[in-house]
């Protein structure tokens, strides 16, 4: 009985740390989305192109190995549900309040372009907006006569514990409601 109370409390007090890297350019949207608990780290490449007949598709690659993410019904409702979630997590009264820390959220952006004075003053007023966010570092290029791309890199932890018994928290409100 001591082994199970001693492997239940190493898996509540796992660290885990989350991070998604997403870059978008002219060859399209691609990105990785990795995880690390304790230690140990996965990570998933993925990329959102077009197909042979102009529909999107989603790929993904783990461990080297490539395979489209099937079509069919979204659950992108239920990952929205989910950030909001953690975006609401340090109000006032929220149950994960300090308890998900974002480490790193950075973006980088190219603006391209051939009028000098639009992308100055876009470039300019993106730099503003970016300032007044404490926690976002934001870079923010001209590039007269080049194209725009962006790229963001967010990384957040917590502990494994933490997120089991919120997210049976929100379970359990999901199907009161």
């Amino acid at each position: 009985m001591a082994w199970f109370g001693l492997a239940l409390f190493l898996l509540f007090i796992a660290p885990l740390r989350a991070g998604v890297r997403v870059q978008w350019d002219e060859n399209g949207l691609r990105g990785a989305v990795g995880l690390m608990i304790w230690g140990l780290r996965e990570q998933a490449d993925f990329t959102l192109a077009r197909g042979a007949a102009g529909q999107l598709r989603l790929t993904a690659a783990f461990h080297g190995k490539s395979l489209p993410l099937p079509q069919g019904k979204s659950r992108s409702g239920l990952g929205l549900k989910l950030l909001g979630l953690l975006l609401r997590s340090n109000g006032k009264n929220a149950a994960l309040r300090g308890a998900v820390r974002v480490n790193t959220l950075s973006v980088a952006m190219r603006l391209g372009g051939g009028d000098a004075a639009a992308l100055a003053l876009a470039a300019g007023t993106l730099r503003a907006v970016g300032g007044a966010l404490p926690f976002l570092r934001f870079r923010c290029v001209p590039a007269l006569g080049g194209k725009t791309a962006l790229r963001a890199v967010c990384i957040a932890e917590s502990r494994l514990g933490i997120l089991l018994v919120a997210w049976r928290m929100w379970k359990r409100g999901q199907s009161q409601s």
